[in-house]
């Protein structure tokens, strides 16, 4: 709305009483205030929202890094597995679901490698934290998983070194079929994942009659040798696709 100055005529007809200068700017002026809080109120409406709203940054494609795994006991079980000329049998007596950010991959081309092609360093609650995990180094080799970095306080979190060993894992893959396989090999860190399947002992029988044991660890708070998850993975889900 545009106020016309005392004494100025625009020139276009009236089709209305003329109200009185002083009376018309009245008007004018307490309409334009209330203008004005409305669209205060509308500006500060969205900005409460804005800051109200803080994105878990550990929930994403549907995956939730924050929840701690779920092992379940069953009934002892044993299956085998054959692959490429390679045979194992697998056995183990508990389910496991693990939904983390993956802060390392590391594809390995050792003896057992047809059967476990795969280790993935995972990190979930607050290790999942990107802002958290970018603290710390994390590497892969030998079938082994290191995480290095500062400990303390970092936006409200203290995380110690035991809360580091229990929120992280390097878990031994091995793909229920090719699918499974192919996508294993396609994913990156930084990519979440929830993994579906069983905790197994692994007995591999390789080239030469060669006979290799794995076992699997059963304990999130273990560390060092005979640490690691060996995961039998049945489903798999990597940020927004499932498998």
């Amino acid at each position: 709305m545009t106020l016309a100055p005392a004494g100025f005529s625009s020139g276009h007809a009236v089709h209305a009483p003329i109200r009185p200068v002083s009376r018309r700017l009245l008007i004018e002026a307490v309409l334009t205030l209330v203008l004005a809080t409305l669209a205060l109120a509308t500006v500060f409406t969205l900005q409460e929202r804005s800051f109200a709203y803080s994105p878990n940054p550990l929930v994403s494609y549907g995956i939730n890094a924050g929840k701690e795994p779920l092992q379940q006991s069953v009934y002892p079980f044993e299956d085998t597995i054959r692959y490429n000329g390679a045979r194992a049998t697998l056995s183990g007596d508990a389910t496991y679901i693990v939904n983390a950010r993956v802060q390392s991959t590391h594809a390995y081309g050792d003896e057992i490698s047809v059967i476990m092609p795969y280790d993935f360093l995972l990190a979930w609650g607050d290790m999942a934290d990107e802002d958290i995990s970018s603290r710390f180094t994390w590497e892969q080799s030998d079938r082994r998983g290191e995480v290095s970095g500062t400990l303390g306080g970092a936006g409200g979190v203290d995380i110690t070194s035991d809360y580091v060993v229990s929120h992280v894992s390097n878990s031994h893959l091995i793909p229920a079929n090719e699918g499974i396989r192919q996508a294993l090999a396609q994913v990156e860190p930084g990519d979440m994942v929830r993994i579906k399947g069983r905790l197994v002992d692994v007995r591999a029988y390789v080239s030469e009659g060669r006979v290799l044991t794995v076992s699997t660890s059963k304990s999130r708070t273990d560390q060092g040798d005979g640490a690691c998850e060996v995961i039998f993975v049945e489903t798999l889900r990597v940020n927004g696709e499932s498998f």
